[in-house]
């Protein structure tokens, strides 16, 4: 395994990634002025937008570009042409980002966005290929008919995970980037070099953004950033991790994607449990519940940083030694859990005793 990660084609990942870095930072200062002069900005509300400033949109614009400008160029030097996955991924890409701009600028209906949703990653599955099979713990399960639907279904729902964890500065950008680059791993030991140069250059794309995006933001990646961001995640997983051999398995995606996948599935089904739309924004999210347990903006993003990175150590670890990577998701789980309930566990102090007071004069005046 190690021998494949130091290979030759470790300078070419990380050129890939310096190019995409590079593309995305300067570009990203550009696309804040654009989205100034359209007048496009996310103003805060007081409960579920924490910043203070209206602050403009269309960093997912930047990403995009960055993550073009290193694919292109690196699978022209590595490969020696586009291949048709690529050529897929790449018109799938700039259209979802599209219907997010529209979002963005519009606050497009959440069915039609869904509905797009669907309609690119239907294109990209027929197009770009489909998840025929998987694995679970060495048992091969066919899809047969279902390869199509299963594979939307799994693209929609990462695309949609990573917007939903877009609500603190700097949390989707450097979850993602944590992701992409747990995905180049795995692409690298695989040996699969479309799914090696889409990977560096999204982690690349999403580095160059964050300098701007982070605590405290002058930038937003918007839907366009986050639908791209997990589109083109959701396209490597299927174009290689799914169609790799059992030690993969299915496993190894669901744990590089577990935080922001429990977050949204979470969401889901507490919004239909208490009778609203699956649809509907509230304020119940990973980040919102670590705020509301006193933790800062940024200390949250960081404790999230933290578990997700375990998450991908663990997708990495399955793929030889699996207990020790069940071990570390179980102590994730329970980490999660504790910064949840922080304030019922650890911020219990004393009230000042002001209520004592009168009744200790009383009993001096009797």
């Amino acid at each position: 395994m190690l021998s494949s990660v130091f290979s030759a084609e470790t300078l070419f990942c990380l050129l890939a990634i310096l190019a995409a870095f590079a593309v995305s930072l300067a570009a990203t200062p550009l696309a804040g002025k654009l989205a100034a002069k359209c007048g496009c900005f996310d103003r805060p509300d007081g409960a579920r937008k924490l910043h203070k400033e209206p602050v403009p949109y269309f960093g997912g614009l930047a990403i995009l570009v960055g993550f073009l400008a290193s694919t292109v160029l690196f699978s022209l030097v590595m490969l020696g042409t586009i291949p048709q996955n690529v050529a897929v991924m790449i018109v799938g890409g700039m259209s979802i980002c599209f219907v997010g701009v529209l979002d963005d600028m519009y606050d497009m209906p959440a069915l039609l966005k869904l509905m797009l949703q669907i309609a690119v990653s239907a294109f990209t599955a027929y197009f770009g290929g489909a998840i025929e099979y998987t694995t679970i713990f060495d048992k091969t399960i066919v899809f047969g008919a279902f390869s199509v639907p299963v594979t939307v279904l799994w693209m929609v729902l990462i695309i949609n995970a990573v917007n939903l964890i877009d609500g603190l500065d700097g949390l989707a950008s450097g979850v993602s980037a944590l992701e992409s680059f747990a995905l180049l791993i795995t692409s690298v030991i695989m040996g699969n070099t479309v799914c090696i140069v889409a990977s560096a250059a999204l982690c690349g794309a999403v580095l160059g953004f964050l300098p701007y995006n982070a605590n405290r933001a002058v930038i937003f990646m918007g839907d366009a950033g986050s639908m791209f961001i997990g589109y083109i995640m959701a396209c490597i997983s299927v174009f290689g991790l799914f169609k790799a051999q059992a030690l993969f398995s299915i496993v190894v995606p669901a744990l590089i994607f577990a935080l922001p996948l429990l977050d949204t599935v979470v969401a889901f089904f507490r919004r239909v449990m208490k009778g609203q739309s699956p649809f509907k924004a509230d304020r119940s999210h990973l980040h919102h519940k670590l705020i509301d347990n006193g933790f800062s903006p940024k200390r949250s993003v960081l404790a999230i940083y933290c578990a997700s990175a375990v998450f991908c150590v663990a997708s990495i670890l399955f793929m030889r030694y699996k207990l020790l990577s069940v071990l570390l998701v179980l102590l994730d789980l329970i980490f999660l859990e504790v910064l949840k309930h922080w304030k019922q566990l650890f911020d219990r102090k004393k009230k000042p005793p002001k209520e004592t007071a009168p009744i200790e004069d009383a009993k001096r005046t009797s």
